[in-house]
């Protein structure tokens, strides 16, 4: 039985344990419960955000990650709790206050946010504020051969209080990937924390989508 199906499952009607950043670092320990990483990239105005990584919503950290590449800027909040514990670490997107993570925001222009949601079928929602980098991003996705659609309203990523949104120029992208697109991204389909480096081909050519997207906006 696959596990990471369940545990998504089981956040998506689960209320959040902890309101804030502050509220959850005071009952959770850094390193051992969660760790945050960030990768600052000068002279880059565009940040990729997992603010629900590791065994939260399994795969973000990762795809976030070859996003920024070494051109951009790139922050992890990530859970590194056994299995469904990590339910107790997600914080919605609209409370989301990670110091390091908002001072990044305060200096970004665009900024692409990646989530996970629980989906048996393979497809990408597209929220967030961005609207032009949003359009962007959905056909570059669907030249790619991904099924792409607008996001459910639970999804949208419409609140300007979303991280997302909350960078310099008040909107930003937030992909929502289902279970099985991002179980697609890894070796035999494992999302296991142990297998999330042997990434796939269809995980190559995703990411390669994401961020020709964003060469083509700016072009």
């Amino acid at each position: 039985m696959n596990t990471t199906l369940l545990n998504e499952a089981d956040l998506a009607t689960t209320r959040d344990t902890y309101d804030n950043f502050a509220e959850l670092a005071a009952h959770e320990t850094e390193g051992i419960a969660w760790a945050r990483e960030l990768r600052p990239a000068p002279g880059s105005d565009l940040a990729h955000i997992a603010v629900h990584g590791g065994g939260i919503e399994v795969g973000t950290t990762e795809a976030a990650n070859a996003a920024a590449g070494d051109s951009h800027n790139y922050y992890s909040f990530r859970g590194k709790k056994k299995a469904s514990s990590n339910r107790d670490l997600h914080v919605t997107s609209s409370h989301f206050d990670e110091p390091r993570c908002v001072a990044l925001q305060h200096s970004m222009v665009r900024t692409v946010s990646w989530h996970g949601f629980h989906s048996t079928q393979k497809i990408t929602e597209v929220g967030g504020l961005d609207d032009q980098f949003k359009m962007w991003v959905k056909r570059s996705l669907q030249h790619a051969g991904f099924a792409v659609t607008d996001a459910a309203v639970e999804r949208a990523g419409r609140n300007p209080q979303n991280i997302c949104n909350r960078n310099l120029s008040g909107y930003g992208v937030q992909l929502e990937l289902s279970t099985a697109q991002r179980a697609a991204f890894f070796r035999n389909g494992d999302m296991s924390a142990s297998n999330r480096q042997h990434t796939t081909e269809e995980f190559t050519h995703y990411i390669e989508a994401v961020q020709l997207a964003y060469r083509r906006l700016r072009a």
